[in-house]
């Protein structure tokens, strides 16, 4: 570091919003963010913009980066908008660099185009996250399917344009290299699971389906896998409705259907370390006297 050039002490975001201007020919999403004021000179600070599928996954999405003293926006036009229930994660990092080198970085929250809740809204997720962790829910972990990335290199096929095994490892059926995104700890409320039986041409079947309830984030979309820890038991996510403030998710319910443990998604890596801690976690809070 050359002489006389001292590191920025703490930045920090004032705001972060996304907002879609158009879907239709051409997506295009506004990044817009602000900083809290500070007597800092900002003259190595430059901002770049990430975005993700899913909240702990991002690919940076400006190569250059924009200058302190440029407009604080930028505007994304390589976002696939045209599935509606396509949902991306944006962030902000601001990034010292002092002889082309990166000093130290400052991120900002993730946000989706829903935006911020006010004080009503995040009461609401509050006392649900309380209730879903502390006293009726269970651990689970969300794996977020990918739409974007790598197509499959064993079983994607680039004329038909569909995977062409349902059992194909790389991708899980999913079509994607490497199928779903790390996974994501969480705490969810389900409802009591009812079995149905139904006599099919070839025997007995077995079907399940269950609903869950569960917070605002992170946020879930069809075929997004959902395991039940203590269980092992994998769910997919056939629909979701999103209970809204003033437009702005705050709890979501879910539809699932249980998967076959014949089926290519029971192959999904679950970090079993991981697993076993939340499931003890569950375990001394139902251990602990209510009264």
């Amino acid at each position: 570091m050359t002489c006389g050039q001292t590191q920025l002490k703490n930045i920090r975001f004032k705001s972060l919003s996304v907002m879609v201007l158009s879907i239709e020919h051409t997506s295009r999403v506004l990044v817009r963010w602000q900083l809290e004021p500070t007597a800092q000179n900002l003259r190595n600070l430059r901002f770049f913009v990430d975005r993700g599928e899913s909240p702990n996954e991002f690919q940076q999405l400006n190569a250059e980066g924009i200058s302190a003293y440029d407009m604080y926006e930028y505007v994304d036009y390589t976002a696939n908008l045209f599935d509606l229930n396509r949902m991306y994660f944006y962030r902000i990092r601001a990034v010292e660099i002092i002889d082309g080198n990166p000093v130290q970085t400052f991120a900002s929250h993730e946000t989706t185009w829903d935006g911020d809740l006010d004080n009503t809204g995040l009461f609401i997720i509050e006392e649900n996250y309380f209730e879903h962790r502390w006293i009726d829910g269970v651990p689970v972990m969300v794996f977020k399917k990918r739409h974007d990335g790598t197509y499959c290199p064993e079983c994607w096929d680039t004329v038909l344009k569909r995977v062409t095994s349902s059992s194909c490892t790389t991708c899980y059926g999913t079509g994607r290299l490497d199928g779903y995104y790390p996974p994501i700890e969480a705490w969810m409320k389900f409802e009591p699971d009812p079995k149905v039986e139904t006599i099919t041409e070839i025997g007995l079947r077995q079907s399940s389906q269950t609903s869950a309830m569960f917070t605002n984030y992170p946020l879930i979309t069809p075929d997004d896998v959902v395991v039940e820890l203590k269980p092992n038991r994998f769910w997919k996510v056939e629909n979701v409705t999103y209970p809204e403030k003033t437009r702005t998710i705050v709890l979501q319910t879910l539809k699932l259907n249980a998967v076959s443990t014949s089926d290519v998604e029971y192959k999904v890596p679950v970090p079993e370390g991981r697993r076993r801690i939340m499931v003890s976690q569950m375990e001394e809070r139902d251990a602990q006297m209510e009264f």
